[in-house]
């Protein structure tokens, strides 16, 4: 079973680390473009990850929701689905939508907590 949050904090790291990725390799191509008598005339080559959205289809299963006087144990658990064909499989009417808004700063401040 997936948590919404979880699904979400795991689409953020993948961002984040695509940028470390991107970042690396950069740096792996400086000393050759230092030491190329072509090359050093030009800039290395990098990429860096701007604003973006990403939005993600999911539905969600399972539980009553929650009952007057029902206690934190009582809830029933639900279930977070994204895969593509289950979706297909509820319809339209159980889908929602989330559209995540990633700045450049938020990204720059998810890259420093996870290399806590």
């Amino acid at each position: 079973m997936a948590l919404l949050q979880d699904i979400v904090a795991s689409v953020l790291r993948e961002v984040v680390l695509a940028q470390h990725q991107a970042d690396l390799l950069a740096e792996s191509m400086t000393e050759e473009y230092l030491n190329s008598p072509v090359l050093k005339a030009f800039p290395v080559p990098a990429v860096t990850i701007g604003a973006m959205e990403i939005t993600l289809n999911f539905a969600i299963v399972g539980g009553d929701g929650p009952r007057e006087g029902a206690e934190a144990q009582d809830v029933n658990t639900l279930e977070v689905i994204v895969d593509a064909g289950r979706l297909a499989s509820l319809g339209k009417d159980c889908l929602q939508t989330i559209t995540l808004k990633i700045s450049p700063g938020q990204l720059a401040a998810a890259k420093k907590s996870i290399k806590r």
